[in-house]
């Protein structure tokens, strides 16, 4: 354990030292010259995941190829309202989507989190999102590798992006929530093509939770709030056709995707 600490420490200093000669997020403007930090956080974007995933691209300086763009899934929020943001970097526009859910995660609130294989639950942390590929179930797919302890078997448990139609508008007014997927981000069929083009060169995605982050780092395994979830009258708690849907993957899926060695601020 005391091995571990200091080797964290001295990691920090060393990045610290780096730091100071190279350009930080946090000094990056936009076009109207204000800072980009502070343009994200005015369009309603919780200041603790954009402070990690600043400091996820200023640990990682070269090592991330796509510089423009990253996403935040807010867990924090039940999924009938659009939790994953979209983050434009280059001029801090913010665009908000649906996505969805594990099915043992919760109804409508995302509860409770694994990195457990068949556990069909979402996973907190941080993602490389990089290549895609096309499923005959659910259309074009963007491959991830989870970076954190806490996500580190996303590879494994085949967690990707993908469409479905079970992630819009129409299946909320049905069934009063947004459907589930058995861990993926499910996105609307109409946003899919859009978000993993931007997406696919090789970018960051990160996955939180505002009261179960820092248990994550501890108990990495399994993540899940306390008590029941109180859900409202005419919600559909039964799994509806089509939902979760599972993978059809390519033969060579486990050998597909190359994630550079990143440096996480979760394991810091």
């Amino acid at each position: 354990m005391k091995a571990l600490q200091w080797f964290s420490i001295s990691l920090f200093i060393l990045l610290s030292g780096f730091f100071a000669d190279a350009a930080s997020m946090y000094d990056r403007k936009i076009p109207t010259g204000q800072y980009l930090f502070e343009t994200l956080l005015d369009q309603g974007i919780p200041r603790e995941p954009l402070d990690l995933v600043f400091r996820m691209f200023d640990y990682n300086q070269g090592r991330i190829p796509n510089t423009n763009y990253a996403v935040i899934v807010d867990y924090s929020l039940p999924s009938t309202q659009k939790r994953l943001y979209l983050m434009n970097f280059t001029n801090g526009v913010v665009e908000r989507f649906y996505v969805s859910h594990g099915i043992k995660s919760g109804v409508i609130q995302t509860r409770s989190f694994s990195n457990l294989l068949d556990s069909w639950k979402s996973s907190i942390g941080f993602y490389f999102a990089k290549g895609i590929y096309t499923s005959q179930k659910n259309g074009l797919s963007l491959y991830l590798d989870g970076i954190d302890r806490s996500n580190n078997a996303a590879r494994a448990r085949n967690i990707v992006l993908h469409g479905a139609k079970y992630a819009g508008e129409d299946f909320i007014t049905q069934n009063g929530r947004l459907g589930w997927s058995e861990g993926c981000f499910a996105v609307p069929m109409e946003s899919t093509n859009y978000i993993i083009n931007i997406l696919q060169s090789g970018s960051i995605i990160f996955s939180y939770q505002k009261d179960l982050l820092a248990y994550s780092k501890q108990y990495p395994n399994d993540q899940e709030l306390m008590g029941n979830e109180v859900i409202p009258p005419g919600v559909n708690t039964r799994r509806m056709p089509g939902e979760g849907g599972g993978q059809d993957l390519p033969a060579n899926f486990a050998e597909t995707l190359s994630t550079p060695a990143l440096v996480s601020p979760l394991d810091l």
